[in-house]
């Protein structure tokens, strides 16, 4: 299991593209490295990092796509569908098997649920976040316009996010506020590629076929 160590900073966190010079230079580096259902082809790359101060979680994503596309405008839309990124996280893994997860595609619209599997029936509960909770999220990417068709000259694109953990409480109703040594399980992901052999996750996801809603693969995500 892959354990990733969440820094803390103390001066706020620019959401741009830049990592050396910026606060993100503080943050460890994470690869999406695991192409679980590979078997020939390209492995596109995806790097990300996190961070996180009193109030707010920071997600930041360099995502090599030689084919960004992007057609989902409305909140909690299949975002998954188009050139994408996903953070699973259960941010109380002793109490119950709940998670979140932020999904947003190149054009900068996200998906944030609160969910659980229900492995007998293999459906997911889920509650989404309002327009008015979203509203507090903030979310930069260097994709211009709210729609986007792949380009001959498509090499990769960045995103970056900031999400309150007051957003997280309001959704999940737990007291989401970390603090040094606070463990939380999750995993992440690339989706929107051309085939599931270019899927890719953090942490290894030994199933026959794609499967994100797996919490039982998540690793582990410890705040410094």
């Amino acid at each position: 299991m892959r354990e990733y160590i969440i820094s803390s900073v103390d001066d706020g966190v620019q959401l741009v593209g830049e990592v050396e010079g910026t606060s993100w230079a503080r943050a460890n580096r994470i690869e999406v490295d695991q192409f679980n259902w590979h078997r020939d082809g390209p492995k596109p790359s995806l790097t990300a990092r996190i961070l996180y101060d009193d109030e707010t979680l920071y997600l930041h994503f360099h995502v090599e796509d030689h084919r960004i596309s992007s057609q989902v405008t409305e909140l909690n839309g299949p975002t998954y569908l188009d050139s994408s990124v996903e953070l699973f996280a259960d941010p109380n893994p002793n109490e119950d098997s709940r998670y979140f997860n932020f999904e947003a595609n190149c054009c900068g619209y996200f998906k944030l649920a609160w969910q659980e599997e229900d492995w007998q029936e293999r459906d997911i509960g889920r509650d989404l976040v309002s327009m008015r909770v979203a509203e507090q999220i903030r979310v930069e990417t260097s994709v211009e316009g709210s729609t986007r068709e792949p380009r001959d000259d498509d090499t990769g694109w960045w995103l970056a996010a900031a999400i309150p953990f007051s957003v997280l409480r309001s959704l999940t109703g737990v007291d989401v506020g970390p603090t040094p040594g606070t463990v939380w399980r999750g995993n992440m992901y690339r989706s929107g590629v051309s085939s599931d052999e270019q899927k890719a996750t953090w942490n290894p996801m030994p199933t026959e076929e794609p499967a994100y809603h797996s919490p039982e693969y998540f690793g582990r995500f410890r705040f410094d």
